[in-house]
């Protein structure tokens, strides 16, 4: 991973992520409150949005990573007490 990295920008489906674009109008009612490497949380105003990227068929362990990321996020859901969540 660290000569791929070296080599310049990644693209394709082996280096996916998440990413969440926001106006720049909104900025100033905007924080993430999580980034990981499969979803990004983040509050605009009082609404929760949730961007998660789930694992392909044929990726390995994908059912367990799946029950972790749910884990996770419900427990992100949680804390934050909001009306309207976006995933």
């Amino acid at each position: 991973m660290v000569s791929t990295v070296a080599s310049g920008v990644l693209r394709g489906r082996p280096f996916g992520g998440v990413m969440t674009l926001v106006h720049k109008r909104l900025q100033n009612c905007t924080t993430v409150v999580c980034a990981a490497d499969r979803y990004v949380v983040v509050v605009v105003g009082n609404l929760l949005v949730i961007n998660v990227y789930f694992p392909c068929t044929g990726t390995a362990n994908r059912l367990y990573i799946c029950e972790e990321m749910i884990n996770e996020l419900m427990i992100l859901i949680s804390k934050h007490s909001y009306k309207t969540v976006i995933i």
